[in-house]
């Protein structure tokens, strides 16, 4: 049997779905049947797997190539904790716009962690040069956070402001990649300032 109907507003595929599934778990299905959701959410539910594993690959690349640039695993491992501040800021964005998670989004925390880990590069390679050079942990920590401010602020100011356009507009042909601008904007405003103080303290610990 098959119908077609048309969706409420602020319901989608998923959101229904959800819905589905809970009634289904209610019904007791005869002995030697089986029932499984299938078509367009089966197809979403698939890209959104194939979405978080390359979220993850591109976390695994993005470690190993920074223990080959700092020649150590620590900067690294203190660099990668502007991810999860860049995400909490994604999530955000997204709440505050009314906007589920979804295929798109997705791929917007995948540029999110490209874009974000390089303030903390910035801000790890400034504290190493420094104490390369003599400058006790706390003294090169101070000094980097007010040298590197500025060229910090700068990166993230100008990535945000050319997704602004982006982000607020309300054409047929940006609702689209709509949520990915949401997600970086969100992810680097947050993460910015957050990474000023975090990454400090995580290397100081």
């Amino acid at each position: 049997v098959s119908a077609t109907a048309e969706l409420e507003d602020g319901y989608n595929i998923g959101l229904v779905s959800a819905e589905a599934e809970k009634k289904l778990a209610e019904y007791k299905v005869p002995k030697g049947y089986s029932v499984s959701m299938q078509g367009e959410d089966e197809t979403i539910n698939e890209a959104m797997g194939q979405v978080v594993k390359m979220l993850i690959l591109a976390i695994v690349f993005m470690y190993l190539i920074m223990v080959a640039q700092f020649q150590s695993l620590k900067s690294p491992f203190i660099v990668m904790f502007t991810i999860p501040l860049a995400f909490t800021g994604g999530f955000m964005a997204l709440l505050i716009a009314g906007i589920e998670v979804s295929v798109v989004s997705l791929i917007g925390f995948v540029m999110l962690v490209g874009i974000i880990v390089n303030n903390g590069i910035v801000l790890v390679d400034y504290i190493n040069q420094q104490r390369l050079a003599g400058m006790g942990l706390r003294e090169a920590i101070i000094d980097a956070g007010v040298t590197r401010l500025r060229p910090i602020l700068m990166t993230s100011l100008t990535t945000i402001l050319g997704l602004v356009v982006t982000a607020l507009a309300k054409n047929a042909g940006t609702a689209l990649i709509q949520p990915i601008a949401l997600v970086c904007i969100g992810g680097l405003l947050y993460a910015t300032l957050m990474t000023l103080f975090v990454v400090p303290c995580m290397y100081e610990i």
